[in-house]
This record gives C-alpha cells, sequence and structure tokens, in this order.
C-alpha cells in the first residue's frame, strides 16, 4: 500500500520529501508530498516528465508505476508559450551589454535560461517553464517604458538553474546572475505566490537573498518560509546581479 512508501520516507500529512528521481535518475529532483489523503510527485528536470497524484490508498507498485509512465499519461497538460512573431534571436547590441553588465550573459550561453528580444516593446525576455514548457514570459524594458512586464497570467515563478539550495531573489535577471550557485527564483516584484510556496517547501534549504533596501521584505519572507524548510537570509549590499561571481558562495 502507498503507506509503506509513506512510512519509508517518513513522510506526514502536509510534509515534502525531496529525493532521487524514480523515472529519469535525476539527483534530488524529485518531490513526493502527503497532503489531504492524497500522494502528489513531481520532478523538476527539465527532461523529466514524472508527475502527478493519487489517493494515498494506492499501492507502492502502482504509484511507482504511475510514475514512470510514458509522458503522454502523466504529464499534466499545460499550454505552451505561443512565441510571438516579434519576438526576435537575434540580440541587438544594447540587449547584449545589459546581459553583460548584469550577469546574465553566462546563464543563457549554459542554457540555464531562454531570452528573445521583443522587438515591438525593445525588451529582453525571460520565458518562464514549467513541467519543461515555456508558459510564460517577462520582459525587461532596454529604454523608457514600464522597466517589467509580464506577457501572460500563470502565476508561475522564473525559476533558472538547477540545485538542492533554493535562492529566492527579486528578478529574472538576479535569478540568472545566480543560477550558478543553485536554482534561483525571482520574486518578479511580489511577495511569495501561493505556487512560489510550494516550490520552496521542495527544497531542504532556502537562501533569500535581496538588497539593503528590501531587508524588511527579506525578513518577511524568511519567517514564512521557515514554517515549511529551513531558511537563511542574505542582506547584500547590492543587489545580487551587481555581484561577480564567487560573491555568495
Amino acid at each position: 500500500m502507498i503507506q509503506d512508501l509513506i512510512n519509508d520516507l517518513l513522510l506526514m500529512d502536509g510534509e515534502t520529501k525531496r529525493i532521487n528521481c524514480p523515472n529519469c535518475a535525476g539527483v534530488k529532483t524529485f518531490t513526493i508530498t502527503s497532503k489531504e489523503g492524497l500522494v502528489v510527485w513531481n520532478c523538476y528536470k527539465a527532461s523529466c516528465n514524472a508527475k502527478g497524484a493519487t489517493p494515498a490508498s494506492m499501492s507502492r507498485d502502482t504509484l511507482i508505476t504511475r510514475i514512470t509512465k510514458p509522458p503522454e499519461i502523466t504529464q499534466k497538460r499545460v499550454v505552451p508559450l505561443v512565441v510571438p512573431s516579434h519576438f526576435s534571436s537575434y540580440f541587438p547590441e544594447r540587449m547584449v551589454q545589459y546581459m553583460d553588465k548584469n550577469n546574465v550573459t553566462n546563464a543563457w550561453k549554459e542554457g540555464r535560461v531562454e531570452l528573445f528580444h521583443d522587438v515591438v516593446q525593445n525588451r529582453a525576455v525571460f520565458t518562464i517553464a514549467s513541467a519543461g514548457k515555456a508558459v510564460d514570459a517577462v520582459g525587461r524594458a532596454l529604454g523608457r517604458g514600464m522597466k517589467w512586464h509580464r506577457y501572460e497570467n500563470t502565476g508561475e515563478p522564473f525559476i533558472a538553474g538547477l540545485g538542492e539550495t533554493l535562492y529566492i531573489v527579486e528578478d529574472a535577471a538576479s535569478a540568472c546572475a545566480i543560477s550558478h550557485y543553485g536554482t534561483a527564483m525571482a520574486l518578479l516584484g511580489t511577495n511569495l505566490s501561493d505556487r512560489a510556496v510550494n516550490i520552496a517547501k521542495s527544497y531542504s534549504n532556502c537562501v533569500v537573498c535581496l538588497d539593503k533596501d528590501a531587508s524588511r521584505k527579506a525578513l518577511s519572507l524568511t519567517k514564512r518560509l521557515k514554517q515549511f524548510t529551513d531558511t537563511t537570509m542574505r542582506i547584500l549590499k547590492y543587489d545580487p546581479k551587481e555581484y561577480p561571481e564567487g560573491v555568495l558562495a
């Protein structure tokens, strides 16, 4: 029975465990949660489609079978982002300068973020993925106009990188800049949404990395997340994207 699996993991109601994925063997990329009579699982590795939920009465063998079924059976249907024709893969000089100045370039070169140039709005566009597919995007103005623009209303946070520690930062560029340390999640100018909190719960430790101008916000976020996982706070002199690599290590 599924209770055997929960007992093996010492999983209590409302608790999440992060383990190696039984489908793709990703190290600590698989989360399993017991909540209100359901067992919910998900692998955060972009190339893996293990995701689903089942009543807690299902047997362990059945659960493992469900987890490892082909993607078309287990993956929750998501609406992919339809890339507009005015999103270009050619980056003008001003966008290249923005990427270099804010330590985004390496994340793009190493495949930790997908970028476009919005020709119409003149923005550096950071795509937002869910279940390995781009479902949303956020754009940074390269000239005049509103600084940040959200293209869809999916509620998905921007995430870059992959690691056992979750770093929480203010914006997409900051997330890219520190994504070589681990998984970086951007607030995108707001407080943590319920979706972002659920993602944070799946990590054994979180680090809130905001600059000194947002120290009150950082303290509030840290207190909230401490209820669910080991969370520490780093108040930085400058925004994380303004630091050279190595400062946060």
